[in-house]
């Protein structure tokens, strides 16, 4: 028999539902039944909930939010706290605004893998810098290959930089890796593994080319002991 309940909440508190309602789409009934049985998933995980049994822990959100985080981040602004930010580690935030660094110094008006793959050197003690080093793959040899691939084409114009479609099916495909592994958050490993296993897009081109495989990847992951700040 399906059971109801009754919450009574501060005036800030809904507030704060109803502006999360307004810019995710969802009603305010569905963003705390939503909550509720998140925090059951993350805090009781030996408690088996009906309702996520078919979910992947830390699923990915909805797109439309994780790329309005990331125009947010790349205008200077502080991400709203209803952007999916907060689940990615800190060094993986700054990788996204290093790949949009990087697309706006060569002049694109969009974010690739390339440009994700770039960024993946840009901080030392990152997942994804130390796992490619782990390999002997070096930025400059990266930057190389892609001269010849991308940079030396004359960048399509669009208004606006926006991620591309496939840059989208990577974040997704890092949140997807990060809940099977069971991580808390979406780290730069994530997003490299991410970027090889996708297959299809220019990173993932080269990182095969470079012996890069998902496999070796994972496996260079999984050697580092420290967690991702």
């Amino acid at each position: 028999m399906p059971k109801a309940t009754t919450l009574r909440l501060t005036d800030e508190v809904y507030a704060r539902l109803d502006q999360a309602s307004a810019r995710t789409g969802m009603p305010v009934n569905s963003i705390v039944i939503a909550a509720c049985l998140e925090w059951l998933q993350r805090h009781t995980p030996d408690t088996f909930v009906p309702e996520l049994a078919h979910v992947a822990p830390l699923g990915p959100p909805r797109w439309a939010t994780i790329r309005r985080a990331m125009v947010e981040a790349v205008a200077g602004r502080s991400p709203s706290p209803f952007y999916p930010f907060e689940r990615f580690t800190s060094k993986s935030q700054n990788l996204l605004r290093a790949a949009q660094d990087e697309a706006k110094k060569v002049g694109f008006t969009y974010i690739g893998t390339e440009h994700l793959l770039l960024a993946a050197f840009a901080d030392v003690e990152s997942h994804s810098a130390m796992a490619l080093a782990s390999m002997g793959i070096h930025e400059r040899t990266v930057r190389t290959a892609l001269q010849h691939v991308v940079f030396n084409k004359p960048a399509p114009r669009n208004p606006g930089i926006i991620p591309t479609s496939r840059v989208k099916k990577v974040i997704e495909l890092a949140f997807k890796l990060c809940g099977t592994a069971g991580d808390p958050h979406v780290s730069t490993g994530h997003i490299l593994l991410a970027l090889a296993t996708e297959r299809e897009g220019i990173a993932a081109h080269i990182l095969k080319d470079l012996g890069a495989t998902p496999d070796r990847i994972k496996s260079a992951i999984e050697a580092l002991t420290e967690p991702e700040a």
